[in-house]
């Protein structure tokens, strides 16, 4: 059965097991995921971080996956399906290291989303303090300041923040833990239907069926953290996947504010620790957008990062504009071993500077 490149990085998607940074080291060893659904077992063993059962499934894929089947079940359920290498795909999670390669949504996002994206997360046993913070401070947010508030349509906090961002009339984001067949909790899906219905997006990264577990939300938390500019955490106990995605967010260089509780309140313990360990004291709206530098009016179409200089003068793309288009002829002219160039050329395409075309040549953008 022959792929096309997008089927085939939506097959690698379905394989069991496999996950974002395996299939980003697969991609940067092989160069394209047609390459990785052919390689033996004998050379997916040698990729880092991929064992023999891995292998193995890789090697099976066509009894283990059913991409058409998958795509089908989208289409019928009105999913779009967006893979890395697609252009419309987010810029604010291009850059991760461990980037989701398939992001399947019900409604919309924007890329200017991300300009002012505040993601706020928090216990799913809130009290009623908690949801009163968290859906006013998103109302504010969203009412005042144009933000767009992403979180994860959990019960408690998550379910408040998105409540409150369409009653400021804002734009809202939900991302998933789970496939889209069947949004969870369910008392939450005509919330989910109405921030699909021209109020933002529900999103995940898991095939359509595949249903959430105590694995899946972690997973799901960093993409929460990096499509942000600033988190917030409105009350979260000692142990807290919302902790987890201030954690995320600080290492991404993201701004991490905290709301304050009762001392004796055990919904507040993590939220304190964040303030006593330097995230910054939210009492309000307010609180975020001076500290964000967003009292000026809102700017539009601003580049979330910028691609190193060295990226801007590739030598590979210049080799690629005159002609040296093969992954063997590129090696001759640059004078490098095909090991060390294919990641290379796995980054370029990531960043939408280079893309694969027929015959196993490339083409600069």
């Amino acid at each position: 059965m022959s792929l096309t490149a997008r089927e085939a990085l939506i097959t690698l998607n379905l394989i069991p097991g496999l996950g974002p940074v395996r299939i980003m080291s697969l991609l940067e060893h092989f160069g394209t995921a047609e390459l990785v659904l052919a390689a033996p077992k004998e050379l997916l063993r040698k990729v880092p971080r991929v064992g023999d059962a891995i292998a193995a499934a890789i090697a099976d894929w066509r009894h283990c996956t059913q991409v058409h089947a998958e795509l089908e079940c989208a289409q019928r359920a009105g999913v779009r399906i967006t893979t890395l290498f697609d252009d419309e795909y987010p810029d604010a999670l291009r850059s991760m290291s461990d980037p989701p390669v398939v992001l399947y949504s019900l409604g919309e996002w924007k890329q200017e989303d991300a300009h002012r994206a505040v993601a706020v997360v928090g216990t799913r046993m809130a009290s009623p303090y908690g949801l009163s913070c968290a859906r006013n401070i998103c109302r504010e947010l969203a009412d005042s300041s144009g933000c767009c508030i992403i979180s994860g349509l959990a019960r408690g906090i998550d379910t408040a923040a998105h409540l409150g961002a369409l009653e400021g009339q804002g734009r809202t984001i939900a991302v998933l833990g789970g496939g889209l067949s069947s949004i969870f909790p369910p008392e939450n899906m005509d919330l989910a239907r109405r921030i699909a219905d021209g109020n933002g997006a529900i999103v995940s990264e898991f095939p359509m069926n595949m249903s959430p577990s105590r694995n899946t939300f972690p997973q799901r938390n960093r993409i929460v953290a990096a499509w942000c500019r600033a988190t917030v955490v409105v009350e979260a106990g000692q142990r807290s996947g919302a902790l987890h995605t201030a954690g995320l967010a600080a290492e991404y260089g993201k701004s991490v504010f905290a709301v304050p509780g009762h001392i004796g309140s055990a919904s507040s313990i993590g939220c304190h620790r964040l303030i006593r360990d330097g995230a910054v004291l939210c009492s309000s709206a307010a609180d975020i957008i001076s500290d964000m530098g967003w009292d000026a009016p809102q700017q539009k179409n601003l580049p979330l990062f910028d691609p190193p200089a060295a990226e801007q003068d590739d030598p590979i793309l210049a080799a690629v504009r005159a002609g040296h288009c093969t992954l063997d002829a590129l090696c001759s002219a640059l004078g490098t071993s095909a090991g060390e160039l294919t990641p290379r050329l796995m980054q370029l395409q990531i960043l939408r500077k280079l893309r694969p075309i027929s015959g196993g040549r490339y083409e600069a953008l």
